[in-house]
């Protein structure tokens, strides 16, 4: 049993980095009928009572690469893009330039003016990087390890409305670990020797008390599958270098 524990485990880890490189390739944003859904609820939790001001609608990237666009169409403001992100883009660039508003973590500034500001000519913007990454070990350590679901939404929105579509995610990470560690028949006690608390998740090094894995698998499934609804699929490590002490022969 115990050589089966050292064959497992860069198997497991193989499989995991190949199933996240295959998930962030064939990604296809264009593909996902639900990203206009996406931009429109989250302008639902930014701007409520203004949805019907706005309207989103899918375009095609620019030769692989990200785009948004912004015009008039009346009184309505009409943002495009190939994305969730991009939209969410489209509509940043909309607030901060024309009606000088502004959406951070500590406060914003959201009074629309009225009417809306007209956008003319059309405003058209191509990202010239693919993939804008943000967070992270220290960041998951320090200060993530304990916000609730209400701090993560509006965490995941600012990501968005920034353009961000590769954030690190290791929440919940513990939950899978321990999964893992269980198919490697190691005992609970063992687990939580191995495993390090929320605040040593830069080092995992720290062998301080037991993690709580379900709170953070419920909020990481959820985040995900915000991001990953708005073309954003989430980063994640590929493997680590290092393995519980009780799999090692002795």
């Amino acid at each position: 049993m115990m050589k089966n524990r050292i064959v497992m485990a860069p198997v497991l880890s193989c499989l995991v980095f190949l199933g996240v490189l295959a998930a962030n390739l064939n990604a296809d944003p264009l593909a996902a009928p639900i990203a206009g859904e996406s931009a429109r609820a989250l302008l639902h939790r930014l701007l409520p009572g203004h949805e019907d001001r706005f309207v989103f609608e899918q375009i095609p990237p620019e030769e692989g690469q990200d785009l948004f666009e912004i015009e008039s169409r009346g009184a309505t403001i009409v943002i495009r893009g190939n994305s969730g992100v991009s939209m969410a883009m489209g509509l940043n660039w909309y607030l901060k330039h024309h009606c000088h508003c502004h959406v951070s973590l500590c406060g914003s500034q959201l009074d629309l003016p009225d009417p809306l500001p007209e956008v003319t000519p059309k405003v058209r913007r191509v990202c010239w990087a693919r993939y804008r990454y943000f967070l992270n070990y220290c960041c998951f350590g320090y200060s993530l390890a304990w916000w609730d679901w209400d701090q993560w939404e509006r965490l995941i929105d600012w990501m968005a409305l920034n353009g961000i579509n590769a954030p690190l995610s290791v929440t919940g990470q513990e939950a899978v670990w321990q999964a893992v560690c269980r198919k490697l028949d190691l005992t609970d006690e063992e687990i939580t020797a191995f495993l390090a608390a929320p605040m040593r998740k830069a080092r995992r090094a720290g062998r301080v008390r037991p993690i709580c894995p379900s709170d953070g698998w419920g909020v990481s499934t959820g985040g995900e599958g915000r991001c990953r609804n708005r073309g954003s699929p989430a980063t994640r490590r590929s493997r680590n270098r290092f393995s519980p002490a009780s799999a090692r022969w002795e």
